[in-house]
């Protein structure tokens, strides 16, 4: 055909830089709401793998027929958990990584950054804090802020349970 001009097909520079700049944009947004969640799942992470340590505790208190005492530290991201007898002999441990948590509060900041839980040979919780429901809270910082906050409930009858604040 005379008279046609032969086009091309494709993108021009303008609108990729257009798909780039929302593109952008997007994840801009995103990045902030993915770190919250993280360190949220981290949160829950933390506190759940305290509990299950200290069911596993009481446990192992109830079937060795013996005194144990579960001290829980969070020492440069780490935190680590151990379950030791009256003679001081340890019986088992724990320990995983929980970089972006804040300082545990145990029994509403009694105990700054670590405690202890004792459970009995009957699965009875004893010794401090005494009557009552022993606490821990987990939580970490994004930005400044406090995320998602979990609390450890440990009653007298020795059963640990776990709330989300």
């Amino acid at each position: 055909m005379l008279g046609s001009k032969n086009r091309q097909s494709g993108f021009t520079l303008i609108e990729l830089m257009i798909a780039v700049a929302i593109i952008g944009v997007a994840v801009a947004i995103a990045i902030p709401n993915f770190t919250r969640m993280y360190i949220d799942y981290e949160a829950k992470a933390t506190a759940s793998e305290i509990t299950r340590f200290l069911v596993m505790a009481r446990t192992r208190a109830q079937t060795s027929n013996q005194t144990l005492t579960v001290g829980i530290v969070l020492v440069n991201g780490v935190v680590s958990m151990t379950a030791s007898n009256l003679a001081g002999a340890q019986t088992f441990r724990n320990g995983f990584d929980a970089g972006h948590m804040v300082p545990l509060v145990f029994s509403a900041g009694g105990i700054p950054n670590g405690g202890a839980v004792q459970f009995d040979s009957n699965g009875v919780r004893t010794g401090v804090p005494g009557a009552g429901v022993q606490t821990i809270t987990v939580g970490g910082i994004v930005g400044g802020a406090p995320s998602t906050q979990y609390r450890i409930n440990i009653a007298q009858s020795g059963i640990a349970g776990l709330v989300r604040l």
